[in-house]
């Protein structure tokens, strides 16, 4: 099931992006039909810092693939080093290990495939991970008996589980880390990682820092129950115009033959994009250009999200720019398609 977030702030208002538009993408959000939740991730974050200052950020958001390029400024007569950070989202594995969600790349730590380059230049950043069961630290006892850290890592977990002893599987049970039934693969910890490094900021001059990522996104299902419950239609700023494009989807969908998706309780897929933008308040002073982009991917798909003064600039773009910028809330893109392979959905 989606998280229940906090309703979005009235300064937000509601934009809901159809258009006829398409270009076909490649994702896979959800390992099965039923719903998965999206894992939040966002931008760069550093401890406030009075003097650097974020002059512009270029943020695009596709259903694969997140790109954001920032422009700092030293407004000091001197060098200023800070560390700055990427933090992973979070994996519950008492919650995530049995759902329908995926993550990018299981196969690594990395499993969002971050990089980052500081004007041009590629850069190798530092990755921290910890594992915890509530405020316990537990890292290091997983790699003791060499258990990766992210839980969702299911063919790994899977892999280094069936090579343990029966010792070392009596002390992680006795941790409370494992189930004691041997046949229930899950982790039950809380893995948090994320990327870091020290950057100067030459005084007087502009730094370019670019990163790249793909999201961990969402899946559901949305219904005319969904359109009629105003804290769905709130989470994702749908407003009545936003609302009829989704009924006609859903009437469409519902034309159908019942074994083809349709009939009087028809659903349509939709994918969830989240974004963290909040943390650039750790920046001093306001953002001073934000420019937006929001990729659909194919023209026929909907997307709705809380940001007014969006306008179309491509078969399948639409942008947003304000200056003197300070981040009222979070982005949650929601992208809707009676085609599931135009959402990533094979």
């Amino acid at each position: 099931m989606l998280r229940t977030l906090p309703r979005p702030s009235l300064r937000v208002a509601a934009v809901l992006l159809s258009a006829n538009l398409f270009a076909s993408v490649s994702v896979s959000p959800a390992r099965a039909n039923d719903s998965a939740a999206e894992l939040d991730a966002g931008g760069l974050v550093l401890v406030k810092d009075r003097d650097i200052g974020l002059v512009r950020e270029d943020l695009r958001i596709g259903l694969e693939r997140i790109t954001v390029r920032y422009v700092f400024r030293n407004r000091s007569a001197s060098p200023r080093t800070v560390r700055v950070a990427f933090p992973l989202p979070p994996i519950d594995g008492a919650e995530l290990s049995f759902s329908a969600q995926d993550l990018p790349d299981e196969s690594s730590a990395n499993f969002v495939g971050f990089t980052v380059a500081v004007d041009g230049i590629p850069l190798t950043p530092q990755l921290e991970e910890r594992a915890f069961l509530g405020d316990r630290e537990v890292g290091d006892l997983l790699r003791k008996h060499a258990i990766p850290l992210n839980p969702m890592r299911r063919d790994d977990l899977a892999k280094a589980l069936a090579k343990l002893s029966r010792p070392a599987r009596a002390e992680l049970v006795a941790a409370k880390l494992i189930p004691e039934a041997a046949e229930m693969g899950e982790g039950l910890w809380r893995s948090e990682a994320k990327f870091h490094w020290d950057q100067t900021f030459p005084p007087g001059r502009d730094l370019v820092v670019e990163h790249v990522y793909r999201p961990v996104n969402g899946s559901l299902l949305i219904g005319e129950s969904d359109l009629k419950d105003q804290a769905f239609r709130a989470r994702y700023c749908l407003d009545d115009a936003g609302a009829a494009g989704l009924r006609r989807i859903i009437a469409a969908a519902g034309a159908k033959p019942v074994d083809a998706g349709g009939g009087p309780n028809a659903v349509v897929r939709a994918v969830v994009v989240p974004y963290i933008v909040t943390t650039a308040r750790n920046w001093a002073g306001t953002i001073g250009t934000f420019a937006l982009t929001v990729d659909k991917g194919h023209p026929k798909t909907l997307v709705s999200l809380c940001r007014n003064g969006l306008v179309k600039t491509g078969p399948t773009t639409f942008a947003f720019t304000v200056t003197d910028f300070v981040p009222d809330a979070d982005l949650r893109v929601l992208y809707v398609s009676p085609d599931a392979e135009a959402l990533g959905i094979r």
